[in-house]
């Protein structure tokens, strides 16, 4: 080899070292599936925050992106296994029984409020009563939402004015409260909520004031009635083998609990309760709204007719019995904090 075509393959071996260490500088990219909003507050105040604690603590070498297209809200959890999406949020109400422990957290009369809901549920996770569930994702944060009530398009100031009325409703356990107060429950999604009451296939729907907000239902519903429905969750799920590729520094952040698991948890999960309050006094401050809430003879009514649904869920679920007793002791932890 001439000394001209010497210096022609150092020159070329040089360049593509460049290019490999401009190709090793590049960030991995992540897409994170969100099926809401993107304006909504899981996505400002949770996924986007959390990704630039992410960023930052991986040197640049992780950036998380938001992809709304890709999944929706029945859907994201598959999309997730299949490797369409790295990262993903949904609700435990829309996957159907693929989560049976779990959801001991739509059993009414247990939390008072979501930090109680959401931080129950991921420390039965992290200590091993459920984790079982978890097997086929990586679990990030799970959360509670604030808390669900009767929005109604006609007029409803008490329990028995819902009797026979269609009402839109996702997951089974509100199902349930819906069918045992005389009312007809519609399965759906938060996505669908407001067609269904549009075009008059329902009287209302049952969810949270930011429900109402994310989902601008709130023109189409003027009557609120307070319900001490069990708390739905929701949840921030990894693939698995996403997590796998990632190199060890990337992994060690995304498991420290400064960043995700226990304390993301309790931070979605008051970020629920106070955007819960503000969406309220926003829908209230409205023309023509009505709320109320439940009477002390009322709620007693509640006690004795919901009853039976935590015999029955402890019978069909396994491992029931010690679910719900874990669920109430670390509930009754949390108070004591």
């Amino acid at each position: 080899m001439t000394r001209r075509h010497l210096l022609a393959a150092a020159a070329m071996a040089g360049a593509l070292a460049v290019t490999s260490i401009a190709r090793a500088d590049e960030p991995t990219v992540l897409k994170f599936a969100y099926p809401g909003p993107l304006q909504s507050w899981p996505a400002t105040k949770g996924v986007i925050p959390w990704a630039k604690k992410i960023k930052e603590a991986t040197g640049g070498q992780i950036e998380i992106t938001l992809y709304g297209a890709i999944a929706n809200y029945r859907n994201v959890y598959d999309r997730l296994l299949n490797g369409v999406a790295d990262f993903g949020f949904g609700t435990f109400g829309s996957l159907g029984n693929q989560f049976p422990r779990s959801s001991v957290t739509g059993l009414p009369l247990l939390a008072d409020n979501s930090v109680e809901t959401g931080l129950s549920l991921w420390r039965m996770y992290a200590s091993g009563v459920i984790a079982d569930e978890y097997s086929r994702v990586k679990p990030i944060s799970m959360f509670g939402f604030g808390n669900s009530g009767f929005h109604m398009a006609k007029p409803v100031t008490k329990l028995q004015d819902l009797k026979g009325m269609k009402v839109l409703s996702g997951g089974r356990s509100v199902g349930q409260v819906v069918e045992l107060i005389g009312a007809v429950p519609i399965s759906t999604t938060p996505a669908q909520v407001y067609e269904g009451i549009d075009r008059g296939l329902a009287a209302g729907t049952v969810t949270t004031w930011s429900g109402l907000e994310q989902f601008k239902i709130a023109p189409l519903v003027k009557y609120h009635l307070d319900m001490p429905f069990g708390r739905s969750g929701g949840w921030f799920f990894m693939n698995k083998d996403s997590f796998a590729r990632l190199p060890a520094k990337a992994q060690q952040v995304i498991d420290s609990l400064l960043i995700c698991g226990d304390e993301l948890s309790a931070q979605m999960s008051k970020e629920a309760d106070a955007q819960d309050d503000a969406d309220r006094d926003k829908v209230m401050a409205q023309p023509g709204q009505v709320h109320t809430a439940l009477t002390a003879a009322e709620i007693k009514t509640l006690e004795r007719v919901l009853a039976p649904m935590a015999d029955e869920w402890v019978k069909a679920t396994p491992d029931g019995a010690k679910v719900l007793a874990a669920y109430k002791a670390e509930i009754a932890r949390i108070r004591k904090h």
